[in-house]
């Protein structure tokens, strides 16, 4: 059965010739090719479509359940519209194939996701010099269009394996919030400190400044840590440590007692990573960091221990904590931290909260070089809060790599059940 006998194709649009998407969010998403990084669009970087502008696009929208294929540059990424983006405007660089129930829009995109759907996709696509997947050839694509109950088998099978990806997912970006708010208490808003300051100038004690912070680190009322000092001692014994090593007062340019900003350089090695030509990566083996994030695998690696990571080429800018034993690449800089004060906890989000893109150089291709990096001052607090901060977050941070792992192994049994079951290899269980 062909694709066109299924769905009804439509093609995308560019904006008007002068008009640009924006960052500040309005009710008019715009989806590129750039958004397609899996089964559903990613939200994070989306732009939008300004208002005085879409109704000259209104007529090239997607909408839930649609499935969408990308038509020229990276051919052949796939993804499904959910409920978010029902209504979101679409790049001319993809395809909408429309009119099917959710069933039938995860079965479809499951088959075009294959390495049956892909080779299909390869067939139908023309030119040499600028390649692309033409709409007429979408249309012939031949699918194996399996009964319904079938298809609503292999779904069940698929989806299951996916949701639990999406779950370790959502729960990792809940633990990335949760890091992103503890650090942005103690080190940059300096909470603890001003709460001891404020409670020791309106003439309380010491202890009760320090009790004062415990509050404001641990989310609790005064009644509620009464409570914690008699169910869980040892628990608000830790609490009054850490609420203890903060400061309670600012010097004359607003930092806490004691610490002090030093260049990065003074207390980090700053190094490029290893040059790797693409032709090199391999299927599996080490990660491969770039600019961005994983960009494959490689069968030897650079580093044993995670490293924090600035996209130098590229993404300039973007910070990425690193995989154990990962290849690290020319298009990033490595923050060597091992031999220094600070832990790769508070340096991947110390340098999180800064915009380094603001120190990149070079108009035509901006990069960040080793150079431009030595100008980046750190904040370094006392050792005892930067301890308390690292034993703090370990566990986030632990659990993140456990769920990335348990991700990457789901993927795969995902990866190897799927052609086997569109196959009719692998039996499925249908009515």
């Amino acid at each position: 059965m062909k694709i066109k006998d299924i769905v009804k194709i439509k093609g995308g649009k560019r904006l008007p010739k002068g008009e640009n998407l924006q960052t500040i969010p309005n009710q008019h998403p715009y989806i590129r090719v750039r958004d397609m990084k899996g089964k559903f669009i990613s939200l994070d970087d989306l732009e939008y479509v300004p208002d005085n502008v879409f109704p000259q696009i209104r007529n090239y929208v997607v909408n839930e359940n649609d499935v969408i294929i990308s038509i020229v540059g990276t051919i052949g990424l796939v993804s499904i519209i959910d409920k978010k983006l029902d209504n979101a405007s679409q790049t001319e660089n993809c395809a909408k194939l429309s009119g099917l129930d959710y069933i039938d829009a995860q079965y479809l995109y499951y088959y075009l996701a294959s390495d049956f759907g892909q080779e299909e996709i390869r067939k139908a696509t023309v030119g040499a010099v600028q390649p692309k997947l033409p709409l007429y050839g979408i249309e012939n694509i031949e699918i194996d269009w399996k009964t319904r109950n079938e298809r609503i088998s292999i779904v069940s099978i698929l989806e299951s394996l996916d949701k639990k990806i999406q779950l370790n997912t959502q729960i990792n970006q809940t633990l990335e919030q949760i890091a992103q708010t503890i650090f942005k208490s103690w080190f940059i808003d300096f909470d603890p400190v001003h709460t001891k300051a404020e409670a020791l100038a309106n003439g309380q004690t010491l202890e009760q400044a320090t009790q004062a912070a415990m509050a404001v680190i641990s989310g609790k009322n005064t009644q509620e840590l009464h409570r914690l000092q008699t169910a869980n001692p040892e628990q608000y014994q830790q609490l009054w440590e850490i609420a203890e090593a903060f400061p309670s007062g600012v010097d004359e340019e607003g930092l806490p007692w004691g610490w002090e900003e030093r260049y990065l350089k003074d207390v980090c090695n700053i190094v490029y990573g290893k040059g790797l030509p693409k032709n090199k990566l391999t299927e599996k083996g080490f990660y491969v960091f770039g600019a961005n994030g994983v960009i494959g695998f490689y069968d030897s690696y650079t580093y044993e221990k995670p490293q924090v990571l600035i996209g130098c080429r590229g993404t300039v800018g973007q910070v990425t904590l690193s995989y154990p034993y990962s290849f690290v690449t020319n298009n990033s800089l490595v923050i060597e931290y091992e031999n220094s004060c600070v832990s790769m906890y508070y340096l991947e989000k110390y340098l999180s909260n800064i915009n380094l893109k603001e120190i990149s150089s070079g108009s035509v291709q901006p990069q960040i070089t080793i150079q431009n990096m030595s100008k980046v001052k750190i904040l370094i607090p006392n050792i005892e809060i930067l301890n308390f901060y690292s034993e703090k977050v370990k566990e986030i941070y632990d659990k993140r790599l456990h769920h990335f792992y348990e991700n990457q192994s789901l993927s795969k049994v995902r990866d190897l059940l799927l052609p086997k079951l569109l196959s009719g290899e692998k039996k499925y269980v249908c009515e």
